[in-house]
């Protein structure tokens, strides 16, 4: 009796552990509500889970994989953590500090200083520091540059090597049309075309035919006869088609970019680098109060960094308590008082590709930090957690949720400053035909010159070996007939009479 009450306890305690251990264990999580990596719904209704954002699906996502429940609340002072003067730290990484929180979870910079009180997770998200302005209302442009626009689409050499093919081939023209033995100004020598007819591709006709042909309109006058000229024709119509498609297509991508990147940098004195601002005393600047951004440029030793931190430091008024309140500043300059916001790339792709799409952000992403989790040092679960995270980076988790968060609309909201071309999210900059993409056509040109002279050399070979001794004997064949006109009148009187 005693070994079955025995053998009963062990069994009810051995269901108790396994109902303890299959039970989720609750992760307190502290975050900060920042658009787009936390926000609260706009209805209250679902209590249970009352926020949205990457960083609440980057944790549903750690749920699949371990047996936590995660109860995520918002900081007290609203920030992610700065060190004070005796060594304690607000914000997030304070709460994980004093056990308020086992996991700080949010777009959190890792730091030296921040590593040196808690532990991170595996990278979640890259940056760089960047600069966001706001676009210009209106790009003022002269007449000059207005008329010079209509040339961008092709490249100058490509404009050089048209007009001169325009010039070679009417000079060819006039010459088949001058030499070949079947061209109007032959046939009316001969008498068999009108003295108008014979003008037709004269030296200044020759030339107002293939600028015509290049307009698409129709001249008014003949066409060439021979074969030697209308190869020629021929092959300048091909040519004049392909430019003008070639034209009309860059022209209308030239048009989709409005404003072009070299254009708002020309409006804020080409700033598309820390480096640029610098050296600038037009557009105020600031970034946010005790943030990781503001660490940063306080511990930097290059002297453009360290000139940028100091500018900052005289006037605090241009620093913010968070970082909608950098945009909302940004949005409200204008070009008269312009603000640039210094901050970290990715809430700037956020921030600068959603409406009204009046920002953009500029800058070097060479120099890029992460964003991880942090939790105190020891924390048990710590191993499972960073599992969970190497798992979402490894099966393409976190980069699906990256684009779900942080898509948008607008286009050219980035500049290089390595160059003037947009980043990989936006349209392509635009790009002149240079002659290289264009030398199909004027090959094909060449081939049709060359054709039409050979051909009018044969022309000529053919008509001295063939035509012209009929031409020549025409005339005693007339006088031999004129002759033996008299002889036959008898005959003819005769046969009148009758």
């Amino acid at each position: 009796m005693y070994r079955f009450y025995k053998l009963l306890a062990t069994a009810i305690l051995g269901c108790s552990c396994y109902l303890e251990g299959s039970k989720a264990e609750t992760i307190l999580v502290t975050s900060i509500e920042n658009t787009p990596y936390l926000q609260a719904p706009p209805s209250k209704e679902n209590t249970s889970n009352p926020y949205t954002g990457f960083i609440k699906d980057v944790l549903d996502e750690v749920a699949k994989f371990t047996k936590f429940d995660f109860k995520i609340s918002l900081v007290d002072d609203n920030t992610f953590g700065a060190q004070n003067d005796d060594g304690s730290f607000t914000g997030m990484i304070g709460e994980v500090m004093l056990g308020k929180a086992d996991v700080a979870a949010a777009a959190l910079t890792v730091t030296s200083t921040r590593r040196s009180v808690v532990e991170f997770s595996p990278t979640i998200q890259n940056f760089g520091h960047v600069i966001v302005m706001r676009k210009p209302d209106g790009i003022q442009t002269n007449y000059l540059e207005r008329v010079s626009r209509l040339f961008s689409p092709l490249e100058q050499s490509v404009w050089l090597m048209s007009l001169v093919a325009f010039f070679i081939t009417s000079t060819i023209l006039y010459g088949i049309a001058h030499s070949n033995p079947y061209e109007w100004r032959r046939l009316a020598h001969d008498g068999e075309a009108t003295l108008r007819e014979g003008e037709t591709f004269n030296c200044m006709n020759s030339f107002w035919f293939i600028i015509s042909s290049w307009a698409l309109q129709g001249f008014g006058a003949r066409t060439p006869r021979s074969m030697g000229g209308r190869t020629v024709v021929i092959f300048w119509w091909i040519f004049v088609i392909i430019f003008v498609a070639t034209y009309i297509a860059s022209l209308t991508n030239l048009l989709r970019h409005s404003p072009d990147a070299s254009d708002i940098q020309a409006s804020f004195g080409g700033i598309k680098s820390l480096e640029d601002l610098n050296k600038q005393d037009e557009v105020m600047f600031g970034m946010l109060n005790g943030g990781s951004t503001e660490q940063y440029f306080k511990a930097a030793n290059i002297p453009y960094l360290k000139n940028i931190w100091q500018a900052v430091d005289e006037n605090r008024d241009l620093l913010v308590n968070s970082v909608r309140d950098g945009i909302a500043k940004v949005r409200l300059s204008r070009s008269s008082v312009p603000y640039a916001f210094i901050m970290e790339s990715a809430m700037a792709k956020y921030h600068t590709r959603k409406k009204p799409c009046d920002l953009y952000y500029a800058g070097d992403l060479t120099m890029t930090g992460n964003y991880a989790f942090a939790y105190r040092p020891g924390w048990k679960h710590s191993k499972a957690f960073d599992m969970a995270i190497m798992r979402l980076r490894e099966n393409g988790a976190l980069q699906m949720l990256e684009e779900r968060w942080f898509s948008g609309t607008c286009e050219g909201s980035f500049i290089d400053s390595s160059s003037n071309v947009g980043d990989k999210y936006h349209v392509p900059s635009f790009f002149k035909v240079d002659l290289g993409s264009f030398g199909g056509a004027l090959i094909i040109l060449i081939i049709g010159l060359v054709a039409g002279c050979l051909i009018t050399v044969v022309e000529i070979c053919v008509f001295k070996r063939a035509e012209r001794p009929e031409r020549v004997n025409r005339p005693a064949d007339a006088e031999r007939n004129d002759a033996l006109q008299p002889a036959l009148s008898p005959t003819d009187h005769s046969v009148t009479k009758l």
